[in-house]
């Protein structure tokens, strides 16, 4: 691989990352938003959940069983989904340092 080439793929990996951070900063923004909070992380993470949980103990039939699960799973991919976005986002921070080091140093070795 040329040096052109090395660099062309660190700006690309540069540039994912950039995106993963960026989607990280929105979602720790999201998160200190107090409408956010008040919707998403206090109603439908607790109260939602908690009702649902509870409804399951209810006499339902098995397709209403089945719908309560889902919203259930529901509840717990969204939560899953922000905390791997934000988890992405400080591993891409880490490759991102890591790819500017790479490219400062091909620079300055005057491979190029």
């Amino acid at each position: 691989m040329t040096n052109e080439e090395q660099l062309g793929h660190l700006d690309d990996s540069m540039t994912e990352a950039k995106r993963f951070i960026d989607i990280r900063d929105s979602i720790v923004k999201l998160e200190k938003n107090r409408e956010f909070k008040k919707v998403i992380t206090d109603y439908y993470f607790k109260d939602e959940a908690a009702r649902l949980v509870m409804a399951k103990s209810s006499s339902l039939t098995e397709d209403q069983q089945v719908v309560i699960d889902k919203m259930i799973y529901g509840i717990g991919s969204l939560a899953k989904f922000l905390d791997s976005a934000v988890a992405r986002g400080n591993q891409a921070e880490q490759a991102y340092a890591e790819d500017e080091q790479a490219k400062e140093e091909i620079i300055a070795e005057g491979l190029l």
